[in-house]
């Protein structure tokens, strides 16, 4: 499949360059992790494939996991979604896009999962459109009267070209695998001029510290962004990055911070060790961090594009 040999394959992002290997991962620490922390079996989904692994495109630093198709299917995020923190109704990234409207606009949301935005954004009197791969979710959707297709963006780009003002995925677009074709057809919904709002785990925040974290991998996550490669887009598509917005730490996330960033400074500064104990330190630290929680970059970013 790779026209490149060695530690190299073709980028899924970037068309004319290349990934390079960073990372290689046994596909037994993600069937044993998500068993034990989720209670599902994922081994089906690897196929008896011993590793897999994590490539960097050289041109945009969009990391990707290989081989792919091993992502996970309907009954998997229908497992996923008895958790009462996996949809969660409204959001940092959907009150901030709230906020850029003007009320008048046709909206698409792809991938409206637990219908959250679609619901709130309805009832303020948007037109909007939302597309979901999860039957359930349609099914859901049509008792409630919302205007939600079963279908992948590039099958609905096709009868939708140039219809949109405003199209936007929430945390969407890092399970995708081709995500070349996946964006494209984002661009190709949009009015000229229309604005394209992507939000996705930020890879450079803290969840760098735990490696975002078991969901952060096979078969739930497919690729891993960050500000450099969301913005790298604009070189790619027909777009012009209009603004980056980064979430401040959100109350649902304190401890995951605190845990992971408090473990980095103490196995990194050695005269934290000498004077405090390892107790008082960490209740200084979580002081510090209640107090400036709006001004720490949290999980997840966004960048709001404008197709030109």
């Amino acid at each position: 499949m790779s026209k490149y040999s060695g530690d190299y394959i073709q980028s899924t992002l970037d068309n004319e360059g290349k990934a390079i290997l960073k990372e290689t991962i046994p596909v037994n620490d993600l069937v044993v992790g998500y068993k034990k922390q989720f209670g599902i079996e994922v081994q089906h989904f690897f196929n008896g494939i011993k590793d897999i692994k994590i490539y960097e495109c050289i041109n945009t630093k969009y990391r990707f996991f290989y081989p792919f198709n091993i992502d996970g299917d309907g009954s998997f995020y229908q497992f996923l979604q008895k958790f009462d923190w996996y949809y969660m109704p409204w959001k940092w990234e959907h009150e901030m896009t709230k906020n850029t409207l003007n009320g008048h606009e046709k909206i698409l949301e792809v991938g409206c999962g637990g219908l959250g935005f679609v619901d709130k954004m309805s009832k303020l009197g948007f037109d909007v459109t939302g597309l979901e791969l999860n039957e359930d979710s349609v099914l859901k959707a049509k008792r409630n009267g919302f205007n939600v297709f079963n279908e992948t963006i590039q099958e609905h780009s096709t009868g939708y070209f140039g219809k949109y003002d405003i199209v936007c995925s929430y945390q969407v677009v890092e399970h995708i695998t081709n995500v070349k074709s996946f964006i494209q057809a984002q661009v190709d919904c949009l009015k000229k001029g229309g604005r394209l709002f992507i939000s996705v785990p930020n890879n450079d925040s803290f969840i760098k510290y735990t490696k975002g974290g078991l969901l952060n991998f096979p078969p739930h996550h497919m690729g891993l962004w960050n500000t450099k490669s969301l913005t790298s887009l604009e070189a790619l598509f027909n777009l012009k990055v209009e603004k980056v917005l980064f979430e401040p730490l959100q109350e649902y996330h304190f401890d995951w911070f605190v845990s992971s960033v408090f473990q980095k400074l103490v196995n990194k500064n050695k005269l934290v060790k000498l004077v405090f104990d390892r107790y008082t330190f960490k209740r200084l630290f979580r002081l510090f961090v209640r107090k400036n929680m709006s001004k720490i970059h949290g999980h997840s970013i966004m960048v709001i594009y404008k197709k030109v």
